[in-house]
């Protein structure tokens, strides 16, 4: 460790013992002036007590500083009560602080750390819209991290608060022993429970470069890896990057695009069979059921701009967007699904983000990429994606396809040697050598993609 490094760690140390001691002061201060009378007692008496506990304080700070996890598992329990009590206490000079007196008592507080519970009666006249629209402030008033405002039954509002970041520290991503016909398990919530992104839904994922848009990627497709294994998923990968990010787990991917007119020739060819599909459920069966004999197929699409946008060749371009909005429009009942990550999330560079119906933001660069992301309802309410830091990858907020407020998560880390693992392990039975488009003159005949079988 460098000196500067060293001394930047003792001064961390420092404040962080000054701003303790100075908030238990501020906080009990009676409490404090008898356990330094007892201290000096102790002293006076008996110096190993004293160092004894001070041995005690370092090393419980050592545990909290090296295994975070174990020690809030251990401390939790006792610090979410007294966090429980504390809010208790200031619950009513909180409301009348932000402007939402309510006499009524609060009914249950919950501690779960690092979060609370809170269930609180309506005043009469008041809403939960209300509480919603100061909802920032009534964080601050608190001390939480994070807060989320829900109805409970007809007169009762649900009130969240995290008083930790529990998304601050990264994680590997998970790979499931058995995979989930309805979602699977990409991260964790603001409040440490499991980020399960159903699996039905078109899925759009934006992020500034860095954002960490790959952990989403491939936590998702580790989410699908025992189904892919199986037989029951088949999926098709599009990068026009060269393939640097697809190709790291070829082994997952029934079919591989790594330029406009692979792309377009795959994109092309899934439209045939959904069509295909269609008419043969047409009358019969009105949504899908993933089987060997009829799979689930899901594309996945990293920069999804350079196919809808950036392409120099227009025609391809054209045919590409065509091919994508067919799928987004009609896979989902038969059995096509697309995740899509992108940069730039402008509608003249992306005109199909109003078919993708479930959204993930990452971090963005301002104010209107969120809104255009998520909704001026979710910015509204929290989601503030451009706010996010560089330093946590993967963190973003994602809105619930059913609706309700937006939630902070993280996906899990996936890093290059656990990707090349996994898709050796959970390889595709199946796979698919695409020919690529053949763009003629204009107004002629273009020759669709063709696909050959390899096992």
């Amino acid at each position: 460790m460098t000196l500067p490094k060293t001394a930047a760690t003792a001064w961390s140390e420092a404040r962080f013992w000054v701003v303790l001691l100075t908030r238990l002061t501020g906080r009990f201060p009676g409490h404090v002036v008898v356990a330094l009378a007892l201290a000096w007692i102790a002293w006076a008496l008996a110096p190993v007590t004293v160092a004894l506990a001070a041995s005690v304080a370092i090393s419980v700070r050592i545990w909290m500083l090296r295994w975070p996890l174990g020690y809030w598992r251990a401390a939790g329990p006792v610090v979410g009560r007294c966090r429980a009590g504390a809010v208790r206490r200031c619950w009513g000079e909180s409301l009348d602080a932000c402007g939402l007196t309510n006499d009524r008592p609060l009914l249950r507080v919950l501690a779960r750390w690092p979060r609370l519970v809170i269930r609180s009666r309506l005043a009469s006249g008041q809403t939960v819209t209300e509480f919603e629209e100061r909802a920032e402030a009534l964080r601050s008033c608190v001390g939480a991290t994070q807060i989320r405002i829900e109805p409970d039954g007809v007169r009762d509002v649900r009130i969240s608060l995290a008083f930790a970041d529990v998304l601050d520290l990264p994680f590997a991503a998970n790979v499931p022993a058995h995979g989930s016909d309805d979602a699977v398990i990409v991260g964790r919530q603001w409040d440490g429970s499991d980020w399960a992104l159903p699996i039905g839904p078109h899925t759009l994922v934006a992020g500034c470069s860095g954002s960490g848009k790959g952990s989403v990627l491939w936590s998702f497709v580790f989410g699908l890896a025992p189904a892919v294994r199986d037989g029951r998923v088949q999926l098709h990968g599009i990068d026009l990057k060269g393939g640097m990010e697809i190709l790291m787990g070829r082994g997952f991917f029934t079919t591989l695009a790594t330029s406009q007119a692979e792309a377009v020739a795959s994109l092309e060819l899934l439209v045939d069979w959904l069509q295909a599909r269609t008419r043969q459920y047409a009358g019969r069966v009105r949504s899908h059921q993933a089987s060997e004999t009829e799979p689930l197929h899901v594309v996945v699409i990293d920069e999804l701009a350079a196919l809808t946008a950036y392409s120099t060749d227009r025609e391809l371009q054209r045919r590409g967007e065509v091919a994508l909005s067919i799928l987004l429009s009609q896979g989902r009942a038969p059995g096509f699904v697309v995740l899509a990550c992108l940069q730039d999330p402008r509608k003249d560079v992306v005109p199909t983000r109003g078919l993708f119906t479930q959204m993930v933001g990452l971090r963005l660069k301002d104010d209107s990429e969120s809104t255009m992301v998520l909704g001026e309802a979710a910015v509204q309410a929290g989601a503030h994606c451009h706010r996010l830091s560089r330093e946590l990858p993967g963190t973003g907020y994602v809105v619930p396809e059913s609706g309700g407020p937006p939630v902070k998560v993280r996906a899990g880390y996936a890093s290059d040697d656990l990707i090349r693992e996994t898709a050796a392990e959970f390889a595709t039975p199946t796979t698919l050598s695409v020919l690529p488009v053949r763009v003629e003159s204009a107004g002629r005949n273009r020759r669709p993609g063709r696909a050959t079988e390899t096992r």
